[in-house]
């Protein structure tokens, strides 16, 4: 790896404000055209990945309905595998990657106008993204209509009156649109867990508004109650700890349970309290990863003695606990195999115990058996 050779403090150390606001405008109009170039390239390629050509002489197979639910009105003519070529080529997640994928085919498509104003650095990628988020699933001339009349202003105008804009020419001309956009968030919408760091996630419940609303009205009340009762925690927290309790129900026993998978990765060393070092301070623990996210060793520690693992002596009811065989110096992962797996590889097997054979007499004792001679 070789840094830049120019640093920030390099470019243009005496500019003036007029300068530096030149810059920045440029800047932002080289970033629109690389963008549309980006939108070009990819909408050639999803062209090229056309569904009538790669589909079977039989006609059998095509997306399940999860994929059909989540999947880009635009993409429908695509080969459903494009959108894992973009995020393997890009190096970012199918999701990013079906996003820009319907994008490129609109704005090198039906909003070709709005591609126009962004290649000419005229509208930023915002503003652009805003105008497919919207127009995408208006019908062409529609679309056409509202591009002739927003875009000259456009350039000058922030992205949140661009959006009030545009919906209210859509209300006023194809309202159709409105609909079939809320019915797709609707068909969107999913639940997700996306880490924060710092030994938090979010859990995103995306929901149509009405319910949403008496979503968090329902945990902000039970809350309330927790404070009432004398729960000193944050109110916060009680909303946190309330949707948990909501959601796994500990306290029901008439269902039957329903089990997560969760993968965690630590080594032996992070499993123990950390050891005094020659200077007294705590030697260096080895991280853990839990579903892919790294950890400290006592965070691991502790999640493992939440759920009454530390020892490693039984699952979880219903769970089951595998122990993942690894090499420390590469993190190559060389077998998964369960305690009793463990115990079977390594030859402890239980066997049944033989009697003793009988010791030989003394010397000088008399053989008491009888046989011929």
């Amino acid at each position: 790896w070789t840094p830049a050779p120019v640093l920030p403090d390099d470019l243009a150390p005496a500019a003036g404000e007029v300068e530096l606001v030149a810059d920045i405008w440029s800047a932002d109009a080289r970033a629109a055209r690389q963008h549309a170039l980006l939108t070009l390239a990819v909408a050639r390629l999803a062209r090229r990945r056309r569904r009538e050509r790669l589909a079977s002489p039989t006609g059998r197979g095509g997306p399940g309905v999860d994929t059909r639910a989540t999947r880009a009105p635009a993409l429908a003519d695509v080969d459903e595998a494009f959108t894992a070529e973009l995020a393997l080529i890009r190096c970012c997640t199918e999701g990013e990657a079906g996003q820009l994928a319907g994008e490129s085919v609109l704005l090198c498509g039906r909003l070709a106008a709005t591609w126009a104003e962004l290649y000419a650095g005229r509208i930023t990628v915002a503003k652009a993204r805003a105008l497919v988020d919207l127009l995408g699933a208006a019908a062409a001339d529609v679309a056409g209509r509202i591009e002739r009349l927003v875009l000259p202003q456009a350039e000058h105008r922030d992205v949140a009156w661009l959006r009030r804009t545009v919906r209210r020419h859509l209300v006023r001309l194809d309202s159709q649109a409105l609909e079939q956009r809320r019915e797709q968030a609707k068909q969107a919408r999913d639940v997700f867990r996306r880490p924060t760091g710092d030994g938090t996630s979010e859990l995103v419940i995306t929901q149509t508004t009405g319910k949403a609303a008496a979503m968090a009205q329902t945990l902000d009340a039970y809350a309330r109650l927790l404070r009432r009762d004398g729960d000193p925690r944050p109110i916060g927290v009680l909303r946190a700890e309330v949707a948990f309790d909501l959601i796994t129900r500990p306290w029901d026993t008439s269902r039957a349970p329903v089990t997560a998978v969760l993968t965690i990765h630590a080594g032996l060393d992070a499993l123990r309290p950390p050891a005094p070092g020659p200077d007294g301070a705590p030697r260096p623990q080895p991280a853990g990863e839990v579903d892919g996210t790294p950890v400290t060793a006592a965070e691991c520690r502790a999640l493992l003695a939440e759920l009454d693992l530390l020892g490693i002596d039984a699952a979880p009811a219903g769970g089951r606990v595998q122990v993942a065989v690894g090499d420390p110096a590469t993190g190559r992962l060389h077998a998964v195999a369960t305690r009793h797996e463990l115990r079977t590889a390594a030859g402890r097997r239980r066997t049944r115990r033989r009697r003793p054979a009988p010791a030989d007499p003394p010397p000088g004792t008399a053989d008491t058996g009888t046989g011929t001679g």
